[in-house]
């Protein structure tokens, strides 16, 4: 107790940050491409946890909601069969909705949305095997965003999905990489309570193969993540320097659409 009061200040400043991480913000590793090339593998995203609701710190109970989902957001939320993992992928379908897959288009409510070729590839750059895939400009709502698809991919169980309506209290989410994205065409709808926040926008982006289980894991404690910061010091920059892992310097700041 005399340490508290002798340093109460500090106890106040602490207890804030962690209300912070709880209740406002949350970090993330992107661990897989299936939101190619929205996110990528190895990028550090922050999402807003209260873009939607507001919960008691170290908790999921709901205080009150502040939101509510858009068609087109990309959102952070517990995976449904395995909870302990943070899945992100964007909601495409909202409670209600009915929705259909024919040959890889999205059909929403019986409407077909669209999607153009997008000419300019650079953000294809480090994408692997981007010569087989097809880089495309989807209109979603009022959102606009890359989708992938493979060219050789016609025939893939992915690309078709008879259609099924939303119930009420759930999302439809996939990934922009489609042919790519293990997602609510395999396991089914996002339960409204399982949502962590918003994917607001990208604050580093590194790539390293040679550590990815440590780049890409996604249910650290603050410990772990501490430790794996550390370690990613020391064996990254070697091999950045080696040429044999990359910053992407063009994606800090990047707001995520």
């Amino acid at each position: 107790m005399g340490f508290i009061k002798q340093h109460t200040q500090l106890v106040l400043m602490l207890a804030a940050l962690f209300a912070l991480r709880w209740s406002v913000v949350e970090p993330y590793v992107v661990p897989t491409g299936s939101m190619e090339p929205t996110l990528k593998t190895g990028d550090r995203l922050y999402a807003l946890k209260c873009a939607y609701d507001l919960r008691i710190p170290m908790t999921n109970k709901i205080l009150f909601r502040t939101g509510s989902v858009k068609r087109g957001d990309v959102i952070l939320f517990q995976a449904p069969r395995t909870p302990e993992i943070t899945y992100v992928k964007r909601a495409v379908g909202l409670p209600g909705d009915k929705l259909a897959f024919r040959d890889g288009a999205l059909y929403i409510n019986g409407q077909e949305v669209q999607k153009s070729i997008f000419p300019n590839r650079d953000v294809m750059y480090d994408i692997d095997m981007k010569e087989l895939k097809t880089l495309y400009l989807e209109q979603l709502g009022d959102k606009k965003h890359y989708v992938i698809l493979i060219n050789e991919n016609s025939q893939s169980a992915s690309r078709f999905m008879d259609e099924i309506q939303i119930p009420e209290g759930y999302l439809f989410a996939v990934g922009d990489n489609r042919d790519q994205s293990y997602d609510s065409r395999a396991w089914g709808f996002v339960p409204l309570e399982n949502l962590k926040g918003k994917a607001m926008f990208i604050w580093y982006s590194s790539w390293d193969p040679l550590v990815k289980e440590s780049m890409t894991a996604t249910s650290l404690t603050v410990f772990e993540r501490i430790y794996y910061y550390i370690y990613e010091f020391f064996v990254f920059f070697p091999h950045y320097f080696n040429d044999e892992a990359w910053i992407r310097k063009e994606r800090v700041g990047t707001f995520i659409q």
